[in-house]
């Protein structure tokens, strides 16, 4: 509905006025027909606030009167406040969250004015950015907020509905609803075609068995950023291009990548990259089964980072294979207790000091059956539960529990597929 309207001498936008009036009647528990109840038919209500058809300015004056809004806001320049957002959200898509605080802060300032504005709207998507990609919060966080924007979705203009969809299926990602949060991406994408797109919808394919998708869409981001000298967000690309070729066993493709990024985050002294870069590094040894390599970089990433559990992990993974267990009892003793608070980090490393420790004992069946294996599905950690599958199953053949060691070879060969 690209459409603007004059109300009161101002000009507005047909879909923000569409989407604040759905927006507040939901909100204020409006029937669609007790609002247009002697002001319009309930069928042209409905397609302005799917923003399919635009009313004519009376009517609109009169549904916001009925919702007790007024347009008589105090907004001089909206223009400078969009460039504002489109501001904050250039430096979170390079990641200078402090750029994007600063300006987060100055909107954050006038907000009580926003918010009697048709504009709240755009408002309160960029504040969802803010939150998603800065603050790290999780989706049962904001969920009310995103179950409302839902309901209004359709009313935004496609800009808008591209951006809201882009940060509502990444914030779902972030929270483990994988199939739920790649849909909203791809829709994003549909509606408008991104760098920053095709980043996130790439980096969310690489750890949902789709790695060949997510290279796809991931050399396409590395070219824009390469062209346009957002050296960061390409080494970003060069990383997680490297994980998606190591998935699909493609060593030297993932080689080429991981040294990319490496290189270049030692060039312009990226500290906080190196560290997941070695720890991918050391995941592409792991699965290639050069054990000596995965040890080598398991060591230098734990070196690097305060969150070392995946290094840890591939590093006495590596020992198990080469059956080096004094190295394990060394990593289980100065991280096991460690981690203890942090249920990811312990839970790995106990699986492994089970597998280590307690292999042919009941103990090892009951906790992988009971507890370990329904969490790490439960929290979506395909490369763990695959992991604890395979040695799950090895486990029942020698206790000849054949029937659930077919049925978990099964599970193995529908996830792959």
């Amino acid at each position: 509905m690209d459409h603007t309207t004059v109300i009161n001498e101002k000009i507005y936008d047909m879909n923000f006025l569409a989407a604040w009036i759905k927006y507040t009647r939901i909100k204020k528990h409006y029937s669609q027909e007790a609002l247009c109840h002697g002001i319009c038919s309930i069928s042209h209500l409905s397609y302005f606030e799917n923003g399919k058809k635009p009313l004519r300015p009376e009517i609109i004056q009169l549904l916001l009167q009925r919702l007790s809004l007024n347009l008589n806001d105090n907004l001089t320049n909206i223009g400078h406040i969009r460039q504002k957002f489109n501001t904050m959200t250039s430096y979170i898509e390079t990641f200078d969250h402090k750029g994007a605080k600063k300006i987060y802060d100055e909107l954050i300032a006038i907000e009580q004015i926003l918010s009697t504005s048709p504009y709240y709207i755009e408002f309160q998507i960029y504040t969802l950015i803010y939150n998603t990609f800065v603050i790290n919060d999780k989706y049962d966080d904001l969920k009310n907020n995103v179950e409302m924007l839902d309901k209004i979705a359709d009313a935004l203009s496609n800009e808008l509905k591209s951006i809201y969809f882009l940060v509502s299926g990444k914030l779902m990602i972030n929270t483990e609803l994988n199939e739920q949060g790649l849909e909203r991406l791809q829709t994003s994408r549909k509606i408008k075609e991104t760098t920053w797109i095709n980043y996130t919808l790439g980096r969310a394919c690489c750890f949902s068995n789709s790695s060949s998708k997510g290279t796809y869409y991931l050399e396409k981001a590395l070219v824009n950023y390469e062209n346009s000298g957002l050296y960061l967000n390409a080494i970003w690309c060069h990383n997680y291009l490297g994980v998606c070729y190591s998935n699909l066993k493609l060593y030297k493709s993932a080689k080429k990548h991981f040294n990319a990024a490496l290189t270049s985050a030692k060039h312009f002294q990226f500290d906080d990259l190196l560290s997941h870069i070695y720890t991918s590094i050391s995941d592409l040894y792991l699965n290639k089964g050069d054990y000596e390599k995965c040890i080598e970089w398991s060591l230098i990433g734990m070196n690097y980072t305060c969150r070392h559990n995946i290094c840890v992990y591939n590093y006495i993974l590596a020992n198990i294979n080469l059956k080096q267990y004094d190295s394990c009892d060394i990593m289980f003793e100065k991280y096991l207790n460690e981690d203890i608070q942090n249920k990811f980090s312990y839970s790995i490393l106990y699986f492994l000091y089970l597998v280590v420790h307690h292999f042919d004992d009941e103990l090892f069946y009951n906790e992988i059956k009971n507890n370990l294996l329904p969490y790490f599905e439960s929290i979506k950690r395909l490369d763990i539960v695959r992991d604890v599958k395979l040695k799950f199953i090895e486990y029942l053949e020698n206790h000849r529990k054949y029937k659930e060691a077919n049925q978990l070879y099964k599970e193995l060969l529908s996830e792959t597929m």
